[in-house]
């Protein structure tokens, strides 16, 4: 797909400081396509800041070569004319940015790969084919003829592997390994990417991985695997939500048989954080969007303002639903 890369490129003419922006309880791809494009636009004359909601995932730190990581509450943006938003497109994603972004006067572009999109405000790039939102970023290096310096290779790298399951989730392809390729010549190390980010786990991590193993339920004769994690159980092992639970959602989908994995996450202050992975046969982020959220075919999630119990009814109806005409449809 040939992107229009125009309004970007006339924001960064435009302006000299520059604050990019990302979804709530940041990823790797996130965070990755942010380092990786602020790095960019540093190369281009542009003042950069990052603004994370809240503080950068404990593996993802190593990340950021410059201190240019900041929580949104802790920044002074006053001074920043021109905001893109990366990895997201959807007001209820975007947190507590979403004040900076309603303020008039500010120049806004949205790089995306996700369906889901509401209008926040400025031009928008779009491509739901991508796998990752760091592919939208390496094409936006072509686009300007540049090479990705080693720390944004690598940044670039955290993003399409984490999008793609390291390489083994159906939105995976060709030119993911292409990329894939380019970023090793560029300077990215697969090996060390990795065990900086799934080595060194902590205590309290291992004690949520083995709560959720012992406590998951598979329902729908087998082909959905479920789990709940509660306050209680965090301050019981003595974990950090954002730090804990991140990607733990695809551990239901490692049991035979298991086509759809649902992960429920009691928030502190009510409601349920969901987080659906399918094999790429069931659509969850439809499925999402009908509770206000939205993502991937495979991936996608939502907030229910309801309990974990009842939100496991509302997401197990709809999927049995799918699940059981797909049955039909394929007699």
């Amino acid at each position: 797909m040939v992107l229009d890369w125009s309004p970007l490129r006339k924001l960064i003419a435009e302006c000299s400081d520059i604050l990019v922006l990302t979804h709530m309880r940041p990823d790797g791809d996130a965070v990755g396509s942010c380092v990786a494009l602020a790095l960019l636009l540093q190369e281009m004359g542009c003042r950069v800041k990052i603004g994370l909601d809240g503080p950068c995932p404990a593996n993802l730190q190593f990340l950021q070569p410059q201190d240019f990581i900041s929580s949104v509450s802790e920044l002074v943006v006053a001074e920043a004319s021109g905001i893109v938003v990366v990895d997201t497109g959807t007001w209820n994603q975007v947190g507590t940015a979403a004040p900076i972004l309603r303020t008039p006067g500010r120049k806004i572009v949205v790089i995306d790969h996700h369906r889901t999109q509401d209008d926040l405000g400025g031009d928008r790039i779009l491509d739901v084919t991508a796998e990752a939102a760091a592919v939208l970023v390496a094409r936006f290096y072509g686009a300007v003829e540049r090479v990705p310096s080693p720390d944004a290779a690598t940044a670039l790298f955290v993003g399409l592997a984490s999008d793609t399951g390291w390489f083994r989730h159906p939105n995976c392809v060709s030119t993911s390994f292409e990329m894939a390729a380019r970023l090793m010549r560029a300077g990215a190390n697969p090996s060390a990417i990795h065990e900086k980010l799934y080595s060194g786990e902590s205590l309290a991590r291992q004690r949520v991985k083995g709560h959720i193993l012992s406590t998951m339920k598979v329902l729908a004769d087998g082909r959905v695997g479920v789990f709940k994690v509660l306050q209680s159980d965090l301050a019981r092992m003595g974990a950090n939500a954002e730090e804990a639970l991140g990607g733990m959602v695809d551990l239901p989908r490692q049991v035979a048989g298991v086509r759809v994995a649902v992960a429920l996450y009691e928030h502190s202050d009510g409601g349920t954080r969901a987080s659906l992975r399918s094999d790429g046969t069931v659509d969850v982020a439809t499925i999402c969007a009908t509770h206000g959220g939205g993502g991937h075919r495979p991936a996608a999630g939502c907030t229910l303002s309801v309990s974990p119990d009842r939100a496991e009814e509302i997401l197990m109806a709809d999927l049995v639903s799918v699940l059981d005409q797909d049955a039909r449809v394929t007699r």
